[in-house]
């Protein structure tokens, strides 16, 4: 399929199809390479088994995209914060508080630090080429954004309220510009490593782009993406970008005006109708599916595709769930998903 060139503005009647965190806990096989490693920040780090795990579900279920098994706490972690994993809770960090600053790191000892992201993809490129179903298959780079990165350090941890990260920013905001820009710098450089190694695509997951006070986005959200945005376009000419602004609302068009991504990935509580009929046709929309739809399966997840497909049929659509897949999901269900659209 034409994952790039649909990136590009190629319209297709079957849209390309990958699925956000494919490779994942509803895989057994992901499951038990993911049991041999028990830190999982080293396991991301780990060359050979994130290229392993990121190419299951391309030999299992045929996407017409990999993404390179990472995480976006990576970036916090190499700026010295610890990041621990903890079963059934989710990441932890050491909160920066109010006042507080983040150091800026030594950036060549960043990117050394980080150079194994870089061996994983290369790794996958290889071990890709030699399956029927992968050859010169696009690999997609990624990393967050950094309002949504800033909330895991202010807050040291997931969040529901994010009131630490508000606080910071209503009471400390120069020092919050500060760590802005060291998050920023820090993003520019992971996603340096990832081009240079060879990805086709990068997105960047602003997973709690809805969290943040309205007076802010233009701040923290627009200025800082779009500063990552730039930098790309300009140094690695024609390589395309995907935003998911999740949960921005009504935000979501001015985030596109002064972004500038290829793509808009719709997150499943965004009204793609809205987004379809306001966005420019230009601009490739990706996702929309909820995750828990793809749990159900079945005739309800038939109706959605069709849905959204009857839809989105007058700009470039890329086909994924509106946020990443959920561990209890039926391997059968992503069969059937991926099949079902193929097949219409």
């Amino acid at each position: 399929m034409h994952f790039i060139e649909t990136l590009h503005g190629l319209k297709t009647k079957i849209p390309p199809i990958w699925i956000m965190r494919q490779a994942g806990r509803y895989m057994p096989d992901y499951r038990m390479v993911r049991k041999t490693e028990s830190d999982f920040i080293e396991f991301c780090l780990n060359p050979e088994k994130a290229s392993i795990v990121t190419c299951q579900p391309i030999e299992k279920f045929h996407m017409d995209a990999a993404i390179i098994f990472s995480d976006i706490l990576l970036v916090p972690h190499m700026l010295g914060q610890k990041v621990t994993f903890i079963k059934d809770i989710g990441p932890k960090l050491t909160p920066l508080d109010i006042g507080e600053k983040l150091l800026e790191p030594d950036w060549t000892d960043y990117k050394f630090h980080l150079e194994n992201v870089g061996h994983a993809i290369d790794l996958t490129q290889k071990k890709l080429n030699n399956l029927s179903v992968g050859k010169n298959l696009p690999i997609i780079g990624f990393s967050g954004s950094p309002w949504t990165l800033f909330t895991y350090l202010t807050e040291g941890g997931s969040s529901k309220e994010f009131i630490n990260a508000r606080k910071f920013l209503w009471s400390d905001t120069k020092n919050a510009e500060a760590v802005f820009d060291i998050l920023t710098s820090a993003i520019i450089h992971f996603l340096d490593i990832q081009i240079k190694a060879g990805v086709s695509a990068v997105m960047l997951f602003d997973s709690w782009a809805g969290a943040i006070p309205s007076r802010f986005r233009d701040k923290f959200i627009y200025q800082p993406t779009q500063k990552i945005v730039n930098y790309i376009k300009k140094t690695y000419q024609g390589l395309p970008i995907i935003c998911l602004p999740k949960s921005i609302g009504e935000g979501i068009l001015e985030f596109s005006d002064k972004v500038q991504p290829d793509c808009i990935a719709v997150d499943h509580l965004t009204d793609i109708k809205f987004v379809n009929k306001y966005l420019p046709k230009e601009i490739a929309i990706q996702g929309n599916i909820d995750p828990i739809c793809l749990v159900t399966g079945g005739d309800v997840l038939k109706r959605e595709v069709d849905y959204l497909l009857n839809l989105v049929t007058d700009r470039p659509y890329i086909f994924n769930l509106g946020h990443g897949i959920l561990p209890e999901t039926p391997e059968q269900h992503v069969a059937d998903l991926i099949s079902y659209v193929r097949g219409k």
